[in-house]
């Protein structure tokens, strides 16, 4: 028997996490942060993906920001 997700005590919407995206690879581009700081922040993107309800309207406009963030974080570990 499967269990159903209660998403929205979790607080994330997509609208939300665009915009928490944004501020990922702004926080990535700033070389005064360290590593650490930088992993961390990926972690919380992805932590919060997995909170989005596929439901919402802007799923889709999310998929995209998390497509945008891999790329950045990756990106950045070429350098």
């Amino acid at each position: 028997m499967g269990m159903q997700a209660d998403f929205a005590l979790f607080g994330v919407t997509p609208e939300s996490f665009v915009t928490e995206v944004r501020e990922f690879r702004q926080l990535v581009a700033d070389p005064e942060l360290t590593p650490d700081d930088k992993q961390r922040a990926y972690g919380q993107i992805v932590k919060h993906a997995t909170m989005l309800n596929p439901r919402d309207i802007g799923y889709e406009g999310a998929g995209v920001a998390l497509k945008q963030a891999l790329c950045t974080w990756i990106d950045w570990q070429t350098y």
